[in-house]
């Protein structure tokens, strides 16, 4: 299995652009309001492991998964191959499922769905080319514009399938959530990312 990824530690032992750590300001904004101290949550695919560790800061029990075991995560495994032993609150998968055959999101998700997990946090990239990308603060609110132009083939080589490209479509990518009992309930843009929270139907709370 992990003779197929295509993956790469090198990165993450380098600054990041701007434009990388703003993401990583996303993934946060889209859980501070519904993540809780003492709360437990999955981690798929961790990178530089920013989100994993600001969790843990605040008191929310992190545990990590991935297949890359130069990022020091605690369990190494590939993330179909992941079901949980115990149920959690909450499960991330911060730019991944990319990485793999669009067909094997819905692997993961049949492997996690029946644990309970109230919220699952999602970001996949937006098949566009960006060259001029502004950022504008109007009044206490900064605001992203970008001119985006078509292009053919998707130029990172990791990546798979992104939302936009061909068939993938976000209507599709929301799909397999909603079929395995999961409503979206927020979504953020930023540039060339897409930033989801899927909430699980059955949770009461």
């Amino acid at each position: 299995m992990e003779n197929r990824r295509k993956y790469s530690s090198e990165w993450i032992h380098h600054l990041e652009t701007r434009e990388g750590w703003l993401s990583y300001w996303h993934q946060i904004k889209l859980m501070h309001s519904i993540v809780r101290k003492g709360d437990s949550m999955v981690e798929i695919g961790i990178g530089t492991g920013f989100t994993s560790n600001y969790w843990r800061s605040k008191g929310v029990n992190v545990l990590t998964v991935d297949i890359d075991k130069e990022k020091s995560p605690d369990i190494v495994l590939d993330a179909i191959e992941f079901t949980p032993k115990i149920s959690f609150d909450h499960l991330c998968v911060f730019e991944l499922f990319e990485h793999m055959r669009f067909e094997e999101l819905g692997f993961v998700l049949d492997n996690v769905k029946n644990f309970k997990n109230k919220n699952i946090f999602i970001s996949v990239p937006v098949f566009k080319k960006t060259p001029l990308a502004l950022e504008l603060k109007v009044k206490s609110f900064w605001k992203s514009f970008s001119i985006p132009f078509p292009k053919i083939i998707i130029s990172d080589p990791h990546h798979k399938w992104e939302l936009g490209y061909k068939n993938y479509t976000e209507k599709r990518f929301i799909n397999e959530f909603k079929n395995r009992e999961f409503v979206l309930d927020n979504k953020l843009c930023y540039l060339r990312w897409r930033y989801f929270n899927f909430k699980n139907i059955l949770d009461s709370s």
